[in-house]
């Protein structure tokens, strides 16, 4: 059974050995990618005009700012829980009045975080659905948060998530 791209590149690979592409035109130049095939004729002005001035259009800058917006709920929730993590250890095996209040302190200061991080991924979800009004290719749209699977994802404990959702 022949393996086609095994194939299309060895033949690739003996035409290079034969300098079949040593002399095309353009080699060793920039490519020219100011055309795009695909897209709309009366916004191929508007493109250039923002590629000439290094701007990007709302519905590029709305995906990179959903982007930097759930790396940071994760990392925030990720460092509280490490600190969680931490603290809890700290305090193991520890049963004075003021380590339980120390450790139930913890605790209030998680369910904060984890609140805090339901209500970011709320507002994400929001510019996630202004971005898919925005966005001119369907399959570009972005799927909508599940708090659940993000809450999982990061490790939290179902008992955790349990209390989150019970409100």
């Amino acid at each position: 059974m022949v393996n086609w791209g095994e194939w299309v590149e060895q033949k690739i690979l003996e035409a290079i050995r034969r300098g079949e592409f040593d002399h095309l035109p353009g080699k060793g130049k920039p490519l020219q990618l100011e055309e795009n095939p695909y897209l709309e004729p009366g916004l191929a002005i508007a493109y250039h005009i923002l590629r000439q001035n290094d701007a990007r259009p709302d519905w590029i800058e709305a995906d990179l700012a959903i982007r930097r917006g759930i790396e940071l709920a994760r990392r925030d929730l990720q460092r509280t829980m490490r600190w969680r993590e931490e603290a809890l250890r700290a305090l193991e095996g520890r049963t004075d009045p003021r380590s339980r209040a120390e450790r139930e302190g913890v605790e209030a200061e998680w369910d904060r975080a984890l609140r805090a991080f339901a209500r970011r991924i709320a507002e994400l979800n929001e510019q996630i659905f202004l971005y898919n009004l925005k966005v001119p290719i369907y399959w570009l749209q972005r799927f909508k948060l599940n708090l659940r699977e993000e809450l999982q994802a990061l490790g939290v404990s179902e008992a955790d998530i349990e209390r989150l959702e019970a409100g």
